[in-house]
């Protein structure tokens, strides 16, 4: 299954496969064109996330693919969203479904 991977100054989201990626990164340009504004999307395991996009801020997006349980458990037990808390969880020994 095709999962896309969105960087954005220093987190990570994983956007659900039904997820409409051409319309979200048209409103991230929308905001990098214009004046700061903040961009709304849903991803994989966790609420709502809305984040100031201004021109200074990078954002990249990914596609990898992963298994359909894989990605159902995301659900359950969401990959860290932060890439340090990451780092963290992969020094400690911590599972993280990545």
């Amino acid at each position: 299954m095709k999962v896309t991977r969105l960087r954005i100054d220093g987190q990570e989201f994983l956007l659900p496969p039904d997820a409409d990626v051409p319309a979200l990164q048209r409103r991230v340009l929308d905001a990098v064109r214009g004046e700061a504004a903040f961009v709304t999307f849903l991803p994989i395991g966790h609420g709502e996330i809305s984040v100031l996009v201004t021109p200074h801020v990078a954002i990249r997006f990914e596609v990898e693919d992963h298994s359909d349980e894989q990605v159902e458990a995301w659900e359950e037990n969401p990959p860290a969203i932060d890439i340090g808390e990451y780092f963290h969880n992969f020094e400690t020994g911590s599972t993280d479904p990545l």
